[in-house]
């Protein structure tokens, strides 16, 4: 990996079976990982539906050979989610410093977004929509390079961040080429923020609530923590008098605020995955966003007890979520996907609008109207959302390792746009046969591509291409390769074994895990 805070799994098989190739549609793994497993498992997108267009009475869908083209046809309506203007800040192209966003606040009143993550809080000027300009920026230290996690705009020219070994900084941010920290209230573990009144509470991950007195909002005082029946915060939001925690441990908390200075949890809504970030749709329902558990949305009829409406599964890891004009749009690190919840969809049973991979890694997102102002690691965009229907095709995986024997593998194709996607064409390396479940998935739909090899031709490394009518990605390509030669060699080998020391000091040894699983995770520990 080229970038440090990038981050990679690599599967070590330990073991591999053989055997004679299985027909099209029975062999392969299907997980649910949209990165590039060396060890050959591939799939993701919504539930168990194949997609298929018929098959017999075990559920096999009627495998359809595409012509041996890649030629896109034309497409299907016009991208519903365009970007206007961009601006990056890299080590490479910035200007002398670099960012890598993980909150924003779009503020179109003053003609500006705040970000916030490595670089500090950066102060963006977007009067000009279509050439976004990067103005100040400071850090939580003496280094510009130094980070924040989560902002919050107060009033106009003032702004609160934190950081999980600083706390709680105040910063006039009116002339945007001169942030100055007003104050700083230390604290550990902080995280996402929300106000009430005169009162603001902040997730820590260590395990509380800090509670502060904010009736002057330039000198915020801490009055203390909420520990009791708090597991592991990650975000606070309001909504009118009640205060929502995103709790990776337990769930959905809300509290009651009728002490503001001595809330209470009220209720915990446990959750499929570990919540992370919340947003409301003005006071009606709440999103929540849990990594691998997707989206959830709640109805608030009784404010201090959430109902569960609909989970969605969104493709990917769900890291920040935002709502705008009936869309509720997520950032899974790959792509924005954006659902409808008030146009022809409603909360209970959400459809899928648009869908765009970017550039970089897309990690959060604020919106307002129709535009969208998207944190993509390096880069900030400004997106509009328009009103026409078009498919957008999300490919399970970017690779397909095979290992040393003739085998079939199957990837998914997710329709998560909102018009239906045609499938026309797929070209694919010698040696490879694919079919698919279906030549049309409708809005919301998974199809599979099923690719089989036939077990002695070598491949190095080759192209699989699928044709569609999807008007931003016309041509969906992965990659395959296999244990036979070429890069993909080692596939299926026994794994060398070696030893790591943790950062407690403990060491592990592969050949300790015999017979498990085992996944490395490179990263950047800063």
């Amino acid at each position: 990996m080229s970038r440090l805070s990038q981050t990679s799994l690599l599967a070590l098989l330990l073991s591999c079976g053989g055997g004679e190739p299985e027909p099209a549609g029975t062999g392969g793994d299907s997980g649910e990982d949209d990165g590039g497993d060396v060890g050959g498992d591939e799939g993701g997108g919504e539930g168990g539906d194949s997609g298929g267009s018929g098959g017999d009475d075990t559920g096999e869908p009627a495998w359809i050979s595409l012509p041996a083209d890649c030629t896109p046809p034309e497409p299907s309506g016009t991208d519903s989610f365009t970007l206007t203007g961009s601006v990056k800040n890299t080590q490479e192209s910035g200007p002398g410093w670099f960012t890598e966003i993980l909150d924003i606040a779009y503020l179109p009143d003053e003609d500006r977004v705040l970000t916030t993550g490595q670089g500090g809080l950066v102060v963006f000027d977007i009067s000009d929509p279509t050439d976004p300009q990067t103005r100040g920026h400071v850090g939580a230290g003496g280094e510009s390079f130094e980070r924040y996690y989560q902002l919050l705009p107060v009033e106009p020219g003032l702004v609160w961040t934190t950081h999980r070994e600083v706390g709680l900084d105040t910063f006039d941010v009116s002339d945007a080429d001169d942030l100055v920290r007003l104050s700083r209230s230390e604290g550990f573990g902080y995280e996402g923020l929300a106000r009430v009144g005169d009162h603001l509470y902040i997730a820590s991950t260590e395990g509380h609530i800090a509670i502060f007195d904010v009736s002057e909002p330039r000198a915020p005082e801490w009055l203390g923590d909420l520990s009791e029946g708090i597991g592991r915060p990650w975000d606070v939001h309001a909504v009118g008098d009640v205060a929502y925690v995103a709790d990776a441990e337990l769930g959905l908390l809300a509290l009651d605020l009728t002490d503001p200075a001595a809330p209470v949890v009220a209720s915990v809504q446990p959750g499929a995955g570990q919540p992370v970030r919340l947003d409301d749709d003005g006071g009606s329902h709440l999103f929540q966003v849990s990594g691998a558990g997707g989206l959830e949305l709640y109805e608030l009829s009784d404010p201090l007890a959430p109902v569960l409406l609909a989970t969605v599964d969104v493709g990917g890891s769900a890291q920040d979520v935002a709502y705008a004009d009936g869309l509720v749009g997520v950032t899974t690190q790959e792509a924005v996907v954006l659902l409808d919840v008030g146009r022809d969809g409603s909360m209970a049973e959400p459809l899928p609008f648009a869908y765009e991979e970017t550039e970089q890694f897309a990690m959060t997102l604020d919106a307002l109207g129709s535009t969208w102002a998207v944190g993509d690691w390096n880069i900030l965009g400004l997106w509009e959302a328009g009103e026409g229907a078009a498919p957008a095709g999300d490919l399970g995986t970017n690779i397909v390792a095979f290992l040393d024997e003739a085998e079939t593998r199957e990837v998914s194709l997710v329709n998560r746009g909102a018009a239906p996607l045609s499938l026309t064409g797929v070209t694919v390396p010698e040696g490879l046969s694919a079919q698919v479940s279906a030549e049309t998935l409708a809005p919301g739909e998974t199809g599979w591509l099923a690719l089989t090899w036939d077990g002695g031709t070598e491949l190095d490394v080759g192209e699989v291409c699928v044709a569609t009518d999807d008007p931003d990605r016309p041509q969906h390509v992965l990659v395959v390769t296999s244990g036979l030669e070429g890069e993909g060699k080692v596939i299926g080998q026994a794994a060398p074994d070696f030893s790591l020391e943790d950062l407690d000091g403990e060491t592990h040894r592969l050949s300790d895990q015999l017979g498990k699983p085992v996944v490395l995770a490179y990263f950047a520990t800063w």
